[in-house]
């Protein structure tokens, strides 16, 4: 596929959740540079690409022709700063009252678990530079957690979580006070997330119209947030933020991610329960040296070293694959095809760690850019809010069920993709 098409591709699935469906042949990535320029350039983009009825996630590069084929662009920028702080104020308020019994039951297992201070207070920066307390529940060791990111975001497996604080910093329940954040006038429901001022200060230099940001107030949700993980690299999520941070509000858009988001908590939060609940008793795989995240996801992962052929692999994890033959080391590419057929490309660099069992090579890699480290993270690794629609609850609840207890009758998936796509 083009990069043309896939630049394209990219556009929409980044304004919004889509993901579009590329062709069988996983697309080419533009080297980091370009995929920087591709989410700086999507504001632009947007309302000019339509999708054709009857084309699954095709984009068109004709313009729209009528209003109604028009697909509303997911801004941030208010048209009346007063109506927009009325009917933020007003969801904010009826989503409280709703969220209430919630709030108090973490609350309660908050103080049972790690005892006080039950939330966090820390400082953030808000519209046009103002500072503001931000709350959420408290996740962190806090004291070694501010000398740990006195000027940088708090890095993978530090370790500082509080008994509860994994769960909730990973189905981010624990961002629910910023409801009264966002009634005090702070933040708004949808918006780039709050920064701190350290922050702040250290990417306006490194990352071209970072302070656009700070034009409209931060938010609770936005697609950023949600489609993206907390490992994404910051100049991504910037620049896409910076891109809605310069197009109007649509409110349509909005009530679409605040029904999407919540019931994708709700399910992530409950998914996570039932795999530590199905993991009791389970034995651990302590032959292995390298995990087995494509099972644990329902994707399946194959290994393109260099100009050669592709590699079945065996297992992979966060930093190794394990693959079947040798291959030789170097620039590759992870082919990750999602339990619908959908594939996604993620270009790595790899070195060879160590010999496994006969027969078997263990590679050490990783990702060569940042759009192939968004990419891992969204598909393989799955940190984030709301997953590809093939990754939704009922589809991870039966692949969880089959790795319990086997086979569970005969539902498409992986072993059914070569007869879809021949019917196809």
């Amino acid at each position: 596929m083009s990069y043309k098409k896939s630049e394209l591709a990219l556009r929409r699935y980044m304004f919004w959740g889509g993901d579009a469906k590329l062709a069988h042949q996983a697309q080419p990535e533009a080297p980091q540079s370009k995929a920087l320029e591709t989410v700086g350039q999507m504001a632009k983009t947007t309302p000019e690409y339509v999708v054709k009825k009857g084309e699954a996630g095709a984009v068109s590069g004709a313009p729209a022709r009528s209003r109604q084929n028009r697909r509303a662009t997911f801004g941030f920028l208010p048209r009346s700063e007063r109506l927009h702080r009325l009917y933020n104020a007003a969801l904010a308020g009826g989503l409280l009252v709703l969220a209430l019994p919630l709030i108090g039951f973490i609350s309660l297992l908050v103080y049972l678990t790690q005892g006080r201070p039950i939330f966090y207070r820390g400082l953030r920066t808000g519209q046009r530079g103002r500072p503001f307390e931000i709350l959420k529940f408290r996740t962190l060791d806090t004291a070694t957690a501010a000398m740990l990111t006195k000027d940088r975001v708090l890095p993978n497996g530090s370790g500082l979580e509080t008994p509860l604080g994994g769960f909730l910093r990973e189905t981010r329940l624990d961002e629910l006070p910023q409801l009264l954040n966002v009634l005090r006038g702070d933040m708004n429901i949808c918006g780039p997330r709050p920064v701190r001022p350290e922050i702040a200060n250290m990417h306006r230099s490194k990352i071209r119209n970072y302070d656009a940001r700070f034009n409209v107030k931060p938010g609770l949700l936005g697609p950023a947030q949600a489609f993206m993980g907390h490992g994404t690299p910051k100049a991504v999520r910037a620049r896409l933020n910076a891109a809605m941070c310069s197009s109007p509000v649509s409110y349509q858009r909005e009530f679409e991610m605040i029904l999407l988001v919540p019931s994708c908590v709700i399910a992530r939060a409950f998914s996570i329960f039932m795999n530590k609940l199905l993991a009791i008793g389970r034995k651990a795989d302590a032959h292995h040296a390298v995990g087995n995240l494509a099972a644990e996801t329902g994707v399946d992962v194959q290994y393109r070293c260099g100009g050669s052929g592709l590699y079945p692999v065996l297992r992979i994890d966060e930093t190794h694959i394990l693959l079947s033959e040798g291959c030789v080391a170097g620039s590759g590419a992870l082919i990750i095809t999602l339990p619908n057929g959908v594939k996604r490309m993620a270009r790595i660099c790899s070195e060879r760690k160590v010999l496994g069992a006969t027969g078997q090579w263990v590679l050490r890699y990783q990702p060569v850019s940042d759009y192939s480290h968004h990419i891992l993270e969204r598909y393989l690794l799955q940190r984030v809010v709301v997953p590809h629609h093939s990754h939704f609850l009922p589809g991870r609840l039966i692949r969880a069920l089959r790795r319990k207890f086997g086979r569970i009758g005969r539902s498409p998936g992986l072993a059914t993709l070569p007869e879809q796509r021949a019917k196809r």
